[in-house]
């Protein structure tokens, strides 16, 4: 008995050991640190549309690869019985003129051509969403380190009141209102909390991973961008370089590809065969020609549709020109706005703001000056730091709404 309860006891350590480490290893996987690049190739890499876009352009590079350089030909035989038998043997081939079979290789590849582009621009604005995404949570972890920060001491300002009014040095008004600044910032903890979690999960969705993990990002935001931009240049880029513009432009190329298809099946295939006859007596050779004649049918409809479609065509390129042109501008105007008021903070004055406040808290707890004073600086402390983690954050994410908008990086702007 002894030795099958040691084993029993063994065995259930053994499981225990087993389910702490894996629930060591989920905890890890559902809070991992991850940096920007991290994400924005997982989100690649997981993401089902482009998943999608990848197989559809499989689809197109077998329609492209499978247009036949000849049709096949046709092989009919017919067999009568009785006193008179006889079979016959036909084997017809057909030859398109026009150049049709070069129009529909045109057409294949144009497709293909679309698909890629539509992989460019899928991953262009999945990357857009992505770095807006990973920028926001950064900004609210620093808000919460802040609002940690923030808490603590308005904690040990709420203590020293309680201890003062106790000794009969304030009143409790006072204590009162030390109070109201620590749940006030409790309040604002427990927002960002909030803001972090949502985050989060708009994160998960855009990286593929599991909505119950709860990443950490890591890697800072990046350095401010030192180059040179002229908003001319970049409007020009942009209308160079953006995927589903040259999608379009491709539209128009597929649309007259599809009109000359239409007008070349006006021409009549020509069918030539041979034909071998048997009957008891005798047997026979010939030759047999057929040629459509176009007489009710002209392909009319197709090639109208298509003439239409150029049309239309047309109206979308010049709307998404103006569409890329817009938003090039408002990215360019949002990013100049917010480099600005960047340039209201710099590092002089966010520490010297850190000091006095750190000489305040000294000075209160000395007793050297009124709490409402303290808290008025606190207070002046909390509202710019927050607001210099909004104009930084705004300017990098004004600067990935204006490398979605370009189609590729800044860097390669000229």
């Amino acid at each position: 008995m002894r030795f099958r309860f040691g084993i029993s006891i063994t065995i259930i350590g053994m499981s225990l050991i087993t389910l702490n480490v894996l629930s060591i290893t989920v905890l890890a996987a559902q809070n991992e640190e991850i940096d920007l690049e991290t994400a924005i190739q997982t989100a690649i890499r997981e993401n089902s549309m482009l998943k999608v876009i990848q197989e559809k352009i499989k689809v197109a590079e077998a329609h492209f690869g499978g247009i036949a350089l000849l049709s096949n030909p046709e092989l009919e035989t017919e067999f009568i019985g009785g006193d008179h038998a006889e079979q016959v043997i036909e084997l017809t081939k057909t030859f398109e003129f026009g150049g049709q079979r070069g129009h529909r290789k045109q057409i294949a590849k144009i497709n293909l051509e679309k698909g890629n582009l539509e992989l460019i621009d899928s991953t262009r604005l999945l990357t857009n969403s992505v770095k807006l995404a990973f920028f926001q949570l950064l900004l609210v972890q620093e808000k919460l380190k802040l609002a940690e920060e923030i808490i603590k001491h308005n904690r040990q300002m709420y203590d020293l009141a309680q201890f003062q009014f106790e000794s009969g040095d304030i009143s409790v008004s006072k204590v009162s209102l030390a109070n109201i600044q620590l749940q006030s910032s409790l309040r604002e903890f427990a927002s960002l909390e909030s803001d972090k979690m949502l985050v989060q999960l708009e994160l998960n969705g855009l990286l593929g991973t599991s909505l119950d993990s709860t990443p950490t990002a890591i890697g800072g935001f990046p350095d401010k961008s030192n180059k040179k931009l002229m908003l001319d240049s970049l409007k020009s880029h942009a209308l160079t370089h953006r995927a589903d513009l040259k999608s379009l432009k491709l539209n128009r190329q597929l649309t007259e590809s599809r009109l000359k298809l239409a007008k070349t099946s006006i021409i009549p295939d020509l069918s030539i065969g041979g034909i071998a006859e048997h009957s008891a007596d005798e047997t026979g050779f010939g030759v047999k020609f057929s040629l459509p004649l176009p007489i009710f049918n002209r392909n009319r409809a197709e090639v109208n549709a298509a003439k239409a479609e150029k049309v239309q065509d047309t109206a979308e390129i010049t709307n998404t020109q103006r569409q890329i042109t817009r938003e090039v501008m408002a990215a360019y105007i949002m990013m100049s706005a917010s480099e600005k008021t960047l340039k209201f903070y710099d590092e002089n004055m966010l520490k010297l703001l850190n000091d006095n406040l750190t000489l305040m808290r000294s000075a209160y707890e000395l007793g050297e000056v009124e709490l409402l004073e303290l808290i008025l600086i606190q207070n002046e402390f909390i509202k710019t730091r927050f607001a210099y983690l909004d104009a930084l954050a705004t300017y990098h994410k004004s600067m990935v709404q204006l490398e979605s908008a370009l189609g590729t990086s800044i860097n390669f702007v000229e």
